[in-house]
């Protein structure tokens, strides 16, 4: 039985030896290395015996044979891997950004509208609670000028909790330049309202809330902070406002089920189709006035006198929606002068002009880039943000700060590409990418002006260092985004 055993394994290994070989020869190798094939054999044949410590060892003698094909090997092309370009904004010798195409006089002094940033998230959800914290008010105690607006946080009326959230963030705050107020909203009066949705109940009193934020405030412009949003670099007032137009910045990304899911509710909403995406930077800037107007809007094409009736039409079951998306698609439709419109349009602007209605395509000044200062943490994740602009607004003041050096070579491309789409239409050519050069220069020439230059620099450390000690006395943790010690070694 054992020599049975024995020739009938030794039969299996010779067809793989005859196997490998011929193998070789089909797709015509250079080379054939017998003995890695006697070993491998070998093993095959240790494996399947019954008793392995009777099996004889096989010794080879053969050596490693080369036989030559009569055909060349074929030659195989090596993919060149390009490596991406990397600008360097501050850097004139290696660069050349064109900081000398900013005239010394680019520089003027906007008077700014009354303005307020707001956020409309619950106070009982530890998830929003941390996010706010780590997120969102990390960013604007680092990067928002108080002298531009106070921050306004909605919370639900109805919730122990949330009033509770809302006191403990006002004693904190109480001391701070920044100013804090906190406003309580009610539930809508039919329950129906807010269930049956694609989320929970939760979620849809956000987005239902979304359409009210215009009574939490009476100045005149929103700056609209998202409840996993953060803010990368110092805001301006040339990056909100110019010739007394709000800048409005979109992106195709109707690829995207998600964003489709969104027109398909504002078409519902207003019966007009979405010319952009507008969910993906912040703040966003928006008059007042225009949340005002939407609802109105909406409510007249729904013969209604309440929200919540039209709200349960155009919020369709098992579909996303995007506030935002509906109240820019209205301004794009309604109030298209009040705006200066910067759309990625990823260079398909007659693909997307299919959709929209005669009068309201997209023209080509409508696609020039501009500056993002924040974006949607939710899609993007850029650990290195706040350090990026807290080192490059040091250095266009000629500070040359320790730990900041590998971000004088970062790209200002990534200001305006942060989605999880591949987008990126505004500096997708060389031509493009100077003139994206050219506004990250006139960016920072304004940081320098209204930040750098102040009496009180509103780009202190020691402010981030705060907010992470009100989040921990709140029993909240900033442990999975960097802290502000890991960031710049002390704070």
């Amino acid at each position: 039985m054992e020599k049975k055993r024995f020739w009938t394994v030794g039969i299996i290994m010779m067809f793989m030896g005859s196997a490998i070989v011929y193998r070789h020869f089909l797709v015509k190798e250079s080379t054939v290395h017998f003995q890695t094939n006697m070993i491998a054999a070998q093993h095959f044949y240790r494996v399947m015996a019954a008793k392995p410590s009777n099996i004889p060892t096989v010794k080879s003698t053969i050596k490693t044979t080369t036989i030559k094909t009569t055909k060349k090997p074929i030659a195989v092309k090596k993919k060149l891997v390009r490596k991406p370009k990397v600008f360097h904004p501050f850097n004139m010798k290696e660069s050349k950004l064109p900081m000398e195409d900013v005239p010394k006089d680019f520089y003027k002094k906007i008077k700014l509208p009354s303005m307020s940033l707001i956020i409309r998230m619950p106070g009982s959800v530890p998830k929003f609670t941390t996010r706010f914290y780590c997120d969102v008010f990390r960013t604007v105690v680092l990067f928002w000028n108080p002298d531009f607006g106070k921050l306004v946080v909605v919370l639900d009326e109805e919730s122990k909790k949330d009033h509770e959230f809302g006191d403990k963030l006002l004693s904190q705050t109480k001391d701070l330049k920044q100013k804090v107020e906190v406003k309580y909203e009610p539930l809508p009066k039919k329950t129906s309202t807010l269930a049956g949705k694609v989320r929970s109940p939760q979620y849809s009193r956000q987005l239902w809330s979304s359409f009210f934020l215009d009574l939490y405030t009476q100045d005149e412009i929103l700056a609209w902070m998202d409840t996993d949003s953060a803010i990368g670099t110092p805001v301006t007032s040339y990056d909100i406002l110019k010739d007394g137009k709000i800048k409005a910045i979109g992106q195709d990304r109707f690829p995207l089920s998600w964003v489709r899911d969104w027109d398909a509710c504002t078409q519902k909403a207003l019966g007009l189709t979405m010319p952009s995406d507008f969910m993906l930077f912040f703040p966003v800037f928006l008059w007042r006035s225009t949340v005002t107007n939407c609802r109105n809007f909406i409510l007249k094409r729904f013969k209604t006198n309440n929200f919540e009736d039209a709200f349960s039409q155009f919020y369709i079951r098992g579909k996303l929606m995007s506030p935002i998306d509906v109240i820019m698609t209205y301004a794009w439709y309604l109030e298209h002068d009040k705006y200066e419109w910067h759309l990625d349009v990823n260079n398909d602007k007659d693909e997307i002009n299919d959709r929209l209605p005669t009068g309201h395509k997209i023209k080509e000044e409508d696609t020039t880039a501009e500056v993002a200062t924040g974006y949607h943490t939710g899609y993007y994740f850029d650990v290195d943000s706040i350090k990026r602009g807290y080192c490059l607004s040091h250095y266009v003041t000629g500070k040359k700060l320790p730990g900041c050096e590998p971000f004088y070579a970062t790209s200002g491309v990534s200001l305006y590409n942060l989605g999880v789409t591949t987008t990126n239409g505004f500096c997708d050519t060389p031509k493009k990418q100077q003139y994206c050069k050219l506004l990250l220069a006139r960016h920072y020439r304004y940081v320098k002006e209204e930040f750098m230059t102040a009496q009180t620099n509103p780009i202190d450390v020691t402010l981030m260092q705060k907010v992470e000690n009100f989040a921990k006395d709140a029993k909240f943790s900033c442990a999975r985004y960097r802290t502000c010690v890991q960031y710049f070694g002390k704070c």
